[in-house]
């Protein structure tokens, strides 16, 4: 009986202890804001208003990142989150079109040197005719090998100076082909760049889409009264911190 009666006691002081608490948070709260000096440091701080936040629709978020990621993040004021998601569309769609113009500038660079290299006349040609280019020293042992491989199914190329090439030495259609698989490479790159833009929107969206459900859970969790503090008590550099949930009543 002695023992019980020890352990009453002990929770009795216990709910004493945590009134006359609520009742010191709640003066510091009503007097805080007359304080202008350091000991403002020590009192609670609340993370959100009494009045709560307003709530952000999910699916206009996730609307707003698949146009442009970032967007979304923006518009539930996450500005960290948008400032990476616009610079990763920035820097996607910058590699993209920098990719095309590189592969561009090849192209033009191996027309220009079959040109001078083997004579033809690359105006208007198809992409087939700089393909056999590629693999044939001019256009009889194209003509002649391609009826030999292929048959009835050859695509030969007439005999007159509109299709006509040869070229100077070996080395050098070496060095077209090395060109034209530089263009075709950074084309082919280039539509990489185009996954990786719909991968950031499809990331960007999801993200948007959780960070309204958690604004929308905050805004609830305001509305039903509860808030979160945290106290401050000591110097910055020694201090202790609580961190808690009060609800109004």
């Amino acid at each position: 009986m002695k023992n019980l009666a020890l352990i009453i006691a002990f929770f009795l002081i216990l709910d004493l202890s945590a009134s006359a608490r609520e009742g010191s948070i709640s003066q510091m709260m009503t007097t805080g804001s007359m304080l202008k000096d350091d000991d403002d440091l020590n009192l609670p701080s609340f993370l959100e208003s009494e009045s709560g936040r307003s709530g952000k629709s999910k699916f206009l978020a996730l609307g707003l990142s698949f146009l442009l990621p970032g967007s979304g993040q923006y518009y539930t004021e996450n500005k960290r989150k948008a400032i990476i998601f616009g610079s990763a569309e920035a820097l996607i769609w910058g590699g993209f079109f920098g990719l095309r113009q590189y592969g561009s500038w090849k192209k033009e660079d191996y027309k220009a040197y079959a040109a001078f290299h083997a004579g033809a006349n690359v105006n208007g040609k198809p992409d087939i005719f700089f393909e056999k280019l590629t693999y044939y020293d001019n256009i009889n042992e194209y003509n002649q090998l391609a009826v030999l491989y292929d048959g009835e199914d050859a695509v030969l190329f007439p005999v007159n100076s509109s299709y006509y090439w040869n070229w100077d030495s070996r080395e050098s259609r070496d060095h077209f082909r090395n060109l034209r698989n530089l263009s075709k490479n950074a084309y082919r790159r280039s539509l990489f760049m185009v996954g990786a833009a719909l991968a950031n929107r499809i990331l960007a969206g999801i993200d948007a889409y959780r960070s309204a459900s958690m604004y929308e859970t905050d805004s609830e969790f305001s509305v039903a009264g509860w808030r979160p503090y945290y106290e401050m008590s000591g110097p910055i550099w020694n201090s202790e911190v609580e961190i808690g949930v009060i609800k109004n009543f």
